[in-house]
């Protein structure tokens, strides 16, 4: 064991569940150094992502009205299982009374936006690890319109907020965006974006939406390839819904067709989401059918492709209608799918069939549901848990012969231990 290569530690201990790896700190300094390691990090994230390994933690907070609205329950399972066990999870924001509520984002490499409901408290959670950042909450002071300084818009009131959280590849920045609508007299009239960089913990303002772009039809922006996305109405094609992107990168927006052309919108309900790394497009119409598109080619209108249509019909007696698709199988034959929040469950893409999954110690109801994968994103930053006095770490006195692992542009010194 002490002669096995650095190479080699690198490698087995990157394929590890975080879990483990944050056991593993205490082996010696030179493990806390490896997996404190940036690009240990991006190697442990970068594989799980392409191998689809690592495992599965969904989130869920406790709807009863006995129980404070801050409690969570974690659902660990790996792929195709259909039993596990749901842990109570503690969450890094503190309520100042029982009335306070605590809302989840949806989650990008492990880490989940998390806020009051009033949003003046709010950070970033890695679940996997118990590890948190808060976010300074600023005072958006409205502001008239960049590009119009009419009396209409600057007697415009807030309409609406909406966030989005993502990752900035080019930049290596996670970053949370904000965006308000104002209206006069009940009609939306300009927009006001800020972005939130993680990395300079700070935020700015940035270019207000596409004016023909309005009515953003949910809370929360959907991140997929570098991009934030969400529904809205534009004025330029008689009120029609499309999608409207902002790259986190270049801060520019974009926009194109969904691939639903119903006469009447109204009588469909549109829901993004991101499945399989592609964005996809929940239709449910009528109350009687069920669709999900997914756009296989990011951006590109045409790459459109109905992944599944359900009838209403056909779904078993304990399935609410209202379902959305949270995760592929490993072999992606099988969609994990959430029903209104009440039960969760495998549907089989080929046989077109259903199978139910359980979990001892899971609230009979709950209010949201957020799949998180397992990572060691903010593992700098402050526990959910204090931590005890005596230290961070328990240092391991290390007796074996140091090799160079290379990182490809610095040289930094392991132990050998395993």
């Amino acid at each position: 064991m002490s002669f096995l290569p650095p190479e080699l530690i690198f490698d087995i201990l990157s394929r590890l569940p975080p879990k483990d790896l944050m056991r593993f700190l205490c082996v010696s300094e030179a493990w806390y150094a490896l997996i404190h390691d940036q690009i240990f990090i991006k190697a442990h994230l970068q594989r799980s992502i392409e191998t689809n390994s690592a495992p599965l933690t969904i989130l869920l907070r406790k709807f009863s009205p006995e129980c404070p609205p801050s409690h969570f329950f974690s659902l660990s399972f790996s792929d195709n299982e259909t039993t596990g066990t749901a842990v109570k999870t503690e969450q890094p924001l503190k309520c100042p009374d029982e009335y306070t509520d605590i809302l989840l984002g949806y989650s990008v490499h492990g880490l989940v936006w998390i806020h009051n409901d009033d949003e003046s408290d709010m950070a970033l959670w890695n679940p996997s690890i118990q590890k948190f950042k808060k976010i300074h909450v600023p005072t958006f002071e409205p502001e008239a319109s960049s590009s119009s300084g009419s009396e209409m818009e600057q007697r415009r009131e807030p309409w609406d907020a909406c966030y989005g959280f993502g990752y900035d590849s080019v930049h290596d920045d996670y970053k949370l965006v904000r965006i308000v609508e104002f209206a006069k007299e009940g009609r939306i009239v300009g927009s006001q974006v800020h972005i939130y960089s993680l990395k300079s913990n700070s935020w700015k303002r940035i270019q207000d939406m596409p004016r023909n772009c309005f009515g953003i039809h949910h809370d929360y922006l959907m991140f997929c390839n570098g991009a934030l996305s969400c529904l809205v109405y534009n004025r330029l094609c008689k009120n029609q819904v499309t999608i409207l992107t902002l790259s986190l990168a270049s801060e520019k927006y974009c926009q194109f067709r969904n691939p639903v052309h119903h006469l009447n919108i109204n009588e469909s309900r549109l829901t993004l989401r991101v499945l399989g790394g592609c964005l996809c497009l929940c239709d449910t119409f009528l109350e009687t059918q069920h669709d999900v598109w997914i756009m296989k080619e990011h951006g590109v209108a045409e790459s459109w492709t109905l992944l599944y249509s359900i009838e209403r019909g056909d779904l078993p007696w304990w399935i609410d209608f209202m379902c959305v698709p949270l995760v592929f199988s490993r072999n992606g034959e099988m969609v994990l799918l959430s029903d209104n929040n009440t039960i969760i469950f495998w549907y089989d893409l080929k046989e077109k069939s259903f199978k139910r999954a359980k979990f001892h110690g899971r609230p009979c109801a709950y209010e949201m549901t957020v799949v998180c994968w397992g990572s060691l994103c903010l593992l700098d930053g402050d526990p959910v848990i204090a931590e005890p006095e005596t230290g961070r770490q328990q240092k391991v006195p290390t007796t074996s012969t140091k090799r160079k692992y290379s990182s490809g542009e610095d040289e930094e010194t392991y132990d050998d231990c395993l």
